[in-house]
């Protein structure tokens, strides 16, 4: 068993040297291929645009001084139910504001907004860009949300050609999601509030009165943070500043791998040349 071990380790030991003298015969060759990919890659790496990544890190905006009219609510959710009125408790409405940062509809308006559908289209495509498409380009290509659970800060991300304007349309994005969100708890808070004094009006229950009485109270709590308040939702803890550094292309790991990829190519051109050439002098030796 171990003789044809022996004899096994020996052939392939021939085997790898003789492929070894093979592309040794085709150094030249394989050595202009690699040559010629790490030329292309130079060429394509120069001549690509480059793409700075700006970022700002926010948190959930938390009620502070005047009381949190979302965990008043909580207390009252049955009350809420008995008057016939739906009100948000806080977790729900931080839960809220992250989806409408994740949302289309934000990445929509921030478009329309900045008018940016001349900008995302391609410049040598023909068709106009469509406004959904262009929203499912931005959130796939351009803008991005990554929340840290363990740090409880949310970061949010542009990437785009220009360094000044993707800071800018990092702060922006932020600014309008926390627009968005303050404006529906306002429409919110004034619909609750309308609605609450109403039914008060109309019943004579003392116990339900004084319920809608301290829902009214919650809501007029959130009504007053909602108007004061700029960052409603989410309070900016690190704005983005321009970036000076570009995160691609990778000029350097652009030019190593066409090296590779072209000396790669240059090895199976080499092989098949040889191989051909063996076949051809064992047919004329027939």
């Amino acid at each position: 068993m171990s003789a044809v071990q022996s004899v096994g380790s020996e052939s392939r030991d021939l085997d790898l040297f003789g492929l070894f003298e093979r592309l040794w015969r085709y150094r030249i060759l394989i050595a202009v291929f690699g040559l010629g990919g790490a030329l292309i890659a130079v060429v394509l790496a120069l001549t690509a645009e480059p793409v700075f990544r700006a970022e700002t890190v926010v948190t959930e905006a938390r009620d502070t001084g005047m009381g949190s009219p979302g965990s008043l609510a909580s207390q009252l959710g049955g009350l809420a139910s008995l008057a016939g009125v739906n009100i948000g408790q806080a977790d729900n409405e931080a839960q809220q504001a992250q989806a409408v940062l994740e949302s289309r509809r934000v990445a929509e308006e921030f478009i329309k907004r900045n008018e940016l559908l001349p900008v995302l289209a391609k410049k040598k495509s023909k068709k106009p860009l469509s406004l959904w498409k262009a929203v499912t380009n931005f959130k796939e290509g351009i803008v991005s949300v990554r929340k840290d659970a363990r740090r409880g800060t949310i970061t949010v991300g542009i990437e785009w050609h220009d360094p000044a304007v993707a800071a800018r349309w990092a702060n922006q994005y932020v600014a309008l999601t926390n627009q968005l969100v303050r404006a529906r708890a306002l429409e919110e808070a004034n619909r609750n509030i309308a609605y609450l004094n109403g039914q008060i009006e109309k019943t004579n229950v003392v116990e339900l009165r004084q319920a809608m009485f301290d829902l009214v109270e919650a809501e007029t709590k959130k009504l007053m943070l909602a108007t004061g308040r700029i960052e409603y939702a989410f309070q900016t803890v690190d704005p983005a500043v321009t970036p000076e550094m570009r995160i691609r292309p990778r000029r350097t790991l652009m030019v190593i791998i066409g090296g590779l990829l072209g000396g790669v190519l240059g090895v199976a051109v080499a092989l098949l040349h040889d191989n051909f050439r063996r076949r051809s002098r064992s047919v004329s030796q027939i």
